[in-house]
């Protein structure tokens, strides 16, 4: 448990910082990187609660 549970912690926080830095940068139109990091926190937190729902089962 406490593996994933440090797995989505460093996932969702490094995607965070990756949103962090690019909401500064001065980029025209739609910015893909925001979109993708976006999505990629959103499977995280789902892988997350999906595999933690696995655990107590076997408990």
């Amino acid at each position: 448990m406490k593996k994933l549970i440090w797995f989505t912690v460093l996932n969702t926080a490094s995607m965070a910082l990756l949103i962090a830095s690019r909401l500064t940068s001065e980029t025209e139109g739609f910015d893909w990187f925001i979109f993708i990091s976006a999505i990629l926190i959103v499977l995280t937190l789902i892988h997350f609660f999906v595999e933690r729902n696995k655990l107590n089962q076997l408990k």
